[in-house]
């Protein structure tokens, strides 16, 4: 009975650490961009992420401070309805020059698994303009645009990513010969 129990107990904690080796909801492209200077205030941030995210209330968020610490934004974040993977949040008119820090919680629909994160933007009107860095995950292409309607539009290409399918069958089979490891390891003792 010890020997069913020990097997088990080895079996479920390789399944906990295959768990944790899934990507959590993070941040693919941003906008504005990491470290970017804009020299026009910006209306909005926008974040796409990795992963699709679980519409739970308080579990998806993006909070923009200004270099004193003080929250600008004045509206809570939201997902969109035609993707799940975008979360934007407004900004109020009348944003003044300085170094902005935007700082975002998500909430995986795939895992369950919560991230956080942050990262800066300039608003300096008389400085040099800098994109900053858009494009944080180059395993993930997506691209954001503005449209003509002042919508923002969302496109996403894997390029060159690991498949899901791939990700799960090599899970399953750390799953397995750990599980079956840990098994022979037991016998071996018992």
């Amino acid at each position: 009975m010890k020997r069913v129990i020990a097997a088990s107990l080895a079996a479920f904690l390789n399944f906990v650490l295959v768990s944790l080796a899934f990507a959590h909801s993070e941040p693919t492209n941003v906008k504005p961009g990491q470290n970017a200077v804009l020299t026009t205030a910006p209306t909005e941030v926008v974040l796409l992420m990795s992963e699709e995210m679980a519409r739970q209330a308080g579990g998806n968020d993006v909070v923009v401070q200004d270099s004193k610490g003080a929250e600008v934004t004045k509206q809570p974040a939201t997902i969109d309805g035609a993707n799940r993977k975008k979360l934007s949040v407004p900004l109020p008119a009348g944003l003044l020059p300085g170094t902005y820090t935007v700082r975002w919680r998500t909430l995986s629909a795939d895992d369950g698994d919560s991230a956080s994160g942050n990262y800066t933007f300039t608003f300096d009107p008389n400085g040099t303009p800098s994109p900053g860095t858009e494009t944080l995950r180059e395993d993930i292409q997506t691209v954001i645009t503005p449209s003509p309607d002042g919508a923002t539009r969302v496109s996403d290409e894997s390029v060159g990513g690991t498949s899901w399918v791939l990700v799960a069958a090599v899970g399953v089979a750390m799953f397995v010969l750990g599980a079956g490891g840990s098994f022979l390891l037991v016998q071996k003792r018992g």
